[in-house]
């Protein structure tokens, strides 16, 4: 699974050598998501409420399960999900809502249906 989620040069280093890296380099390999030092509960707060409030449930719960099914489908298996939750996303409130905030440059108030 390493290598899909970093390459295989970063992986096979990083198992072949054993060696500790720093926060940084893990977040250059795109391991880990950085997050400052300073502050750093309100950061994590703020990126909480961030994807809590600026984001329609329905559709974080439907990439959370394509994300989850990636590892087990071939590219045709992944598109085919992922057209047919776009058909399934055309008739949603929280599409509606997705592109009203946008036009009114407001706060979206998405409601998961």
């Amino acid at each position: 699974m390493l290598p899909r989620l970093i390459g295989p040069m970063h992986a096979s280093d990083l198992l072949l050598s054993g060696r500790a890296v720093q926060a940084e380099e893990a977040a250059q390999m795109g391991l880990v998501k950085l997050l400052p030092a300073e502050n750093f509960a309100e950061a994590v707060h703020q990126r909480a409420a961030d994807l809590a409030n600026l984001s329609s449930p329905r559709s974080v719960r439907v990439m959370k399960a394509q994300l989850l099914a990636a590892s087990h489908q071939t590219l045709a298996e992944a598109t085919q999900l992922a057209d047919a939750e776009m058909a399934l996303c055309r008739g949603t409130e929280d599409l509606r809502e997705g592109v009203a905030h946008f036009v009114e440059k407001r706060a979206p108030k998405f409601t998961g249906r």
